[in-house]
């Protein structure tokens, strides 16, 4: 169950960044304190997440190799 609200302060958290794949809030924030909650991937959108971390792997390698 996502956060509602700040464990610091009570305050209502606001979405910070929404998952590229469905759209839907992963990092909230605190307007308040600034207490940011920890980023949720998805389970249903990991596969375009592991697509992208392999595809940076192969990026950095080739960067090493040139």
């Amino acid at each position: 169950m996502p956060d509602t609200l700040c464990r610091n302060c009570g305050t209502e958290l606001e979405e910070q960044s929404r998952c590229s794949e469905c759209k839907q809030a992963i990092q909230q924030i605190c307007p308040k304190c600034n207490y940011a909650t920890l980023e949720q991937i998805h389970s249903d959108c990991t596969l375009g997440f592991e697509i992208m971390m392999t595809s940076t792997k192969y990026q950095q390698t080739a960067n090493v190799k040139s």
